[in-house]
């Protein structure tokens, strides 16, 4: 049994580097079963897609909160400490409950029973289950891991499923079309349940619509169903407006920067309309602008004081809208990053991409078994002005250190880069 967080990290990563990757729902199944199903304990909303999934369930998170509503957030990766996954409200589970949880679920695991071969995520996951259960919230809001119909959240049936964006992404398990992503991400869809969209592309958007169509579930996309305009850019965040339906909403703040948190906060907006119309739900406008105008994702496009941007950006889509909301609000400045990429990533389209847009790059690496080295980096880049430090402490503070008034340092390329960077330059800078 468990005594520390310690042992309970010490356990569930060393089943990570034993069992890696091991998709299907059968497994995961048996495991809620021998555990009464605790996932059915709760109402809950569903949220897929290749970016945009953490910043569209905070932007819903807090306008339910803002509504006075019990919240229970499931997220991942985490940046600082599992906890960050499961929440509610603004709370993350203790110690205590995540250790008093994996002793419950512990003997399950142990050799020769149906949870033996369960993955770190999937305890994870099962962890969330127990501990909403436990606080009787008045909604749960479950981000996906990978995908969508292998992915081991899919175990629910929500009030709700949210697909946010579709980009080329570990395609070994997904597909190599967009299309195919698509239809794995379209897996959370559920027979009769409405189901929210935010892809654009004709491609996927078409993969989606016709899973929708064969589970008779109502599909509302951004473009069709839902309507903003571009947003106004102001000192500490944007506005736009919002239609769908008979509902228009007219300069809706929203703290979140960049054109793609525009969409996402749609999304939120969209999926509170639907639980007001078909649930019953009580929502005020009020309470989707409060909740929008303090609504926030740690290393989405966050500003650090001293001209530090921390953003995840793993892939082309999400560097895409990072070089464009760079544009955006800092065209005259000069863009300096600080880099690292998974092996499963494409970083080599990645890499071009910053290559046209940055003064300087900085190439390093961080002790994860799917990190590609700072050398690997160096040799794709085209840059001319480039460095490679093995260090990232090393690589962080060398940019630190050399950045003028008219620069940005830009610390991006993984979300597992910035789970260690983040605390690090709030200590130290």
């Amino acid at each position: 049994m468990f005594q520390s967080m310690e042992e309970v990290m010490d356990y569930l990563y060393s089943r990570e580097s034993k069992l890696g990757m091991d998709f299907g729902l059968a497994r995961m199944e048996n495991l809620l079963k021998e555990l009464r199903n605790p996932e059915k304990s709760f109402q809950s909303i569903h949220i897929a897609g290749s970016n945009g999934k953490g910043s569209t369930l905070n932007a819903l998170k807090e306008i339910l909160m803002a509504q006075g509503l019990k919240v229970g957030s499931f997220t991942s990766p985490h940046l600082e400490k599992v906890n960050e996954r499961m929440m509610i409200n603004e709370t993350m589970i203790s110690d205590e409950e995540i250790i008093e949880h994996m002793n419950t679920l512990y003997p399950l695991l142990e050799e020769g029973q149906v949870g033996y071969r369960a993955t770190f995520f999937e305890i994870i996951t099962i962890l969330s289950f127990l501990y909403f259960q436990k606080k009787e919230m008045d909604i749960a809001l479950i981000e996906t891991g990978l995908g969508g119909r292998l992915d081991c959240t899919n175990v629910i049936t929500p009030l709700l499923s949210i697909i946010t964006s579709i980009s080329l992404e570990h395609t070994n398990i997904l597909g190599n079309t967009l299309a195919e992503i698509a239809s794995e991400k379209a897996g959370i869809i559920k027979h009769g349940v409405p189901v929210i969209s935010g892809v654009t592309e004709e491609e996927p958007a078409t993969a989606i619509m016709e899973y929708a169509k064969v589970q008779d579930a109502n599909l509302y996309c951004i473009n069709k169903e839902i309507f903003v305009n571009e947003p106004s850019q102001v000192q500490d965040g944007q506005y736009f407006s919002f239609k769908m339906g008979h509902t228009t909403l007219e300069q809706i703040d929203l703290k979140m920067l960049g054109r793609h948190q525009v969409n996402n906060a749609a999304l939120a907006i969209a999926a509170v309309r639907l639980l007001i119309e078909k649930y019953h739900l009580e929502i005020s406008e009020n309470s989707i602008r409060q909740g929008l105008a303090k609504a926030h994702w740690a290393g989405r496009f966050e500003v650090l004081p001293g001209h530090i941007i921390l953003d995840g950006a793993h892939n082309p889509a999400g560097m895409k809208v990072l070089l464009e909301t760079l544009q955006t609000r800092y065209p005259d400045l000069n863009y300096h990053f600080v880099f690292t990429a998974l092996q499963d990533k494409d970083y080599n389209q990645v890499l071009s991409m910053v290559d046209e847009q940055a003064a300087s790059i900085i190439f390093t690496e961080i002790d994860f078994k799917r990190a590609a080295s700072a050398q690997e980096l160096f040799e794709k880049s085209k840059m001319d002005k480039k460095k490679a430090i093995i260090n990232w402490q090393e690589a962080i503070d060398y940019a630190l250190n050399h950045r003028t008034i008219n620069d940005l340092v830009i610390v991006t390329g993984s979300l597992y880069f910035l789970a260690l960077a983040r605390p690090y330059i709030m200590k130290n800078s």
